[in-house]
């Protein structure tokens, strides 16, 4: 599998995910939103902030009073999976 070399967030909740030897697809997050691992990206502001991991897009954690901070991570399979679908 070919690494993951840039993602761009944009503003219709879609991520340009760019891989070595030229590869990009463009991943559609808005069903991904909806659901609870991903339901704190509904805010365009945190949806943009993205951080590129080796295998994986990172957002920062969400911490809520008195709960350890949850991550919101994106792999290479978890967009596999979801395409399949």
């Amino acid at each position: 599998m070919s690494k993951m070399l840039k993602a761009t967030a944009r503003d219709d909740y879609t991520l340009l995910v760019e891989f070595e030897y030229g590869h990009k697809i463009i991943f559609n997050m808005r069903p991904l939103v909806k659901t609870m691992p991903y339901y704190s990206l509904n805010d365009p502001e945190r949806f943009q902030d993205i951080t590129l991991e080796e295998k994986a897009i990172r957002w920062p954690d969400v911490a809520k009073p008195g709960q350890p901070p949850v991550p919101v991570r994106l792999t290479v399979d978890n967009m596999l999976f979801a395409i399949r679908e």
